[in-house]
């Protein structure tokens, strides 16, 4: 039998990098022609069937449940913000009601088959498995041959003993086992000590490599909020979401998520987030476009 799962979607988190923009709109509630990176990860989500749906709030969170609400979430409120292991103790009383659950950062873009990695889950028998990529610049996952853990790269003088074959990067979404929810303690914590205490008492967390398989965006910086925007427009083929003059060329990726009117001709990769204090001109390039904000971004 499947078992029953549980999808928490982590919400609460600053998106220091794209300030001001998220000074006023939170990460995962981003748009992507016309479309929240919550609601395009909730729906990626949804092949797993999940019982039980909810995602947590901090920052803006007045701001955050309203997409939330609008999916139907549970939607946990935390007063400060607890880290990825603090805010799965605080969800534990619905998280423990499913046999297992899908933890996923709310503002990814990304191409990763939840199914699979489920599939991959379940037939390891491990109490977790991690979704991870090769990023050079971000690798802190030690794997060895069998696929799993051996531990984090940078963590508590870590070292590994060896087997190590390969390292990657987290890719913000895993799948756990109820039984790691023993492992837990309250409090503002990071997930990698709950990680290091399974693995010391015995447990394996399995690390499925997305690297050739997926595509993955992690839009923490302006320019990579520009290239997972421009990669969904490749995926929708819709190269001018919301910009309707005489177009000329058939792929300007333009995107008026802001739905600004009366906007100029020969827009070039530009996404407009809200309206700008100052008028667009024609010909504009390489811009991500906002109130009191325009970032270059390279095409």
């Amino acid at each position: 039998m499947p078992g029953t799962l549980s999808a928490f979607f982590l919400c609460a988190g600053y998106g220091k990098r794209l300030r001001p923009l998220t000074d006023r709109v939170p990460k995962p509630a981003i748009t992507f022609q016309g479309r929240t990176a919550l609601e395009i990860n909730f729906r990626r989500a949804q092949p797993l069937f999940p019982n039980r749906i909810l995602c947590n709030t901090h920052h803006l969170y007045a701001e955050m449940e309203k997409p939330a609400q609008r999916l139907g979430m549970n939607i946990l409120y935390e007063p400060e913000i607890l880290g990825t292991g603090g805010c799965l103790h605080n969800a534990r009383h619905i998280l423990e009601t499913t046999d297992r659950f899908l933890v996923h950062n709310g503002d990814l873009i990304h191409t990763i088959d939840l199914k699979d990695l489920m599939a991959r889950h379940r037939a390891s028998g491990n109490i977790a498995t991690l979704a991870g990529f090769f990023r050079p610049t971000h690798n802190t996952l030690s794997v060895q041959a069998d696929g799993r853990l051996l531990g984090v790269h940078g963590f508590e003088g870590f070292s590994p003993a060896g087997g190590e074959i390969a390292r990657l990067t987290f890719a913000g979404i895993a799948i756990y086992e109820k039984a790691f929810l023993d492992f837990l303690k309250p409090g503002c914590e990071d997930i990698k000590p709950y990680w290091t205490a399974a693995l010391r008492a015995g447990h394996a967390i399995g690390v499925a490599n997305y690297s050739h398989d997926a595509a993955w965006f992690d839009f923490g910086s302006p320019q990579g909020l520009w290239e997972a925007a421009r990669f969904y427009m490749d995926q929708a083929k819709n190269y001018s979401y919301g910009y309707a003059p005489d177009i000329r060329e058939s792929r300007p990726f333009v995107s008026n998520e802001a739905g600004v009117e009366g906007l100029p001709e020969a827009l070039r990769d530009v996404l407009i987030y809200e309206e700008s204090a100052t008028p667009i001109s024609h010909h504009t390039m390489n811009q991500i476009i906002g109130r009191d904000f325009r970032w270059e971004i390279k095409p």
